[in-house]
């Protein structure tokens, strides 16, 4: 991880994402704040290893207390929208300290999600399947692949300015 960090910074990222977990599902403290270390000054976003951690409360404290820029969530559920009491648990309890960042099936409740915890920001895929060739991968050639529809980023965050 502290390679591909350090790769991230050599070739002009603006942020990493990363998540270090004990056994247990509690924040591994002190391998986080190596990363944090290494990724210095990029932004770091907690991804969502995050849902595996047995108090999500607890695990915002530490994350709060490390430093990190955000945290990326479905608020333990399947989907964000699912999790929205969780995540705006989590909003609230950040008090602006650390972004809350849901993610995980977004785009079916966008709007909810965002009005119902009060979080700023989301992480969603916005992708449309495309037709391939048909032809295998070890020819050079590609089957049906997804890539990110700009349109349809277009129309979200249009309906986001909306909000």
């Amino acid at each position: 991880m502290q390679r591909d960090i350090q790769l991230a910074k050599a070739t002009g990222c603006d942020g990493v994402v990363l998540g270090a977990l004990h056994p247990d599902g509690r924040v591994d403290e002190a391998r986080t704040r190596q990363l944090l270390e290494v990724a210095h000054p990029l932004s770091v976003t907690f991804h969502r290893a995050f849902d595996l951690t047995p108090d999500p409360l607890e695990a915002l404290q530490v994350l709060i207390r490390l430093g990190l820029d955000r945290v990326l969530t479905s608020g333990q559920a399947t989907t964000a929208l699912e999790g929205l009491g969780c995540i705006t648990k989590l909003v609230q309890a950040a008090r602006g300290r650390i972004s809350i960042m849901p993610g995980g099936g977004v785009e079916q409740g966008l709007e909810a999600i965002l009005q119902g915890s009060g979080a700023k920001e989301v992480h969603l895929s916005a992708r449309k399947r495309l037709p391939g060739s048909g032809r295998s991968v070890l020819e050079g050639h590609f089957g049906p692949h997804s890539v990110a529809d700009r349109e349809r980023i277009a129309q979200i965050k249009a309906a986001l300015a909306r909000l």
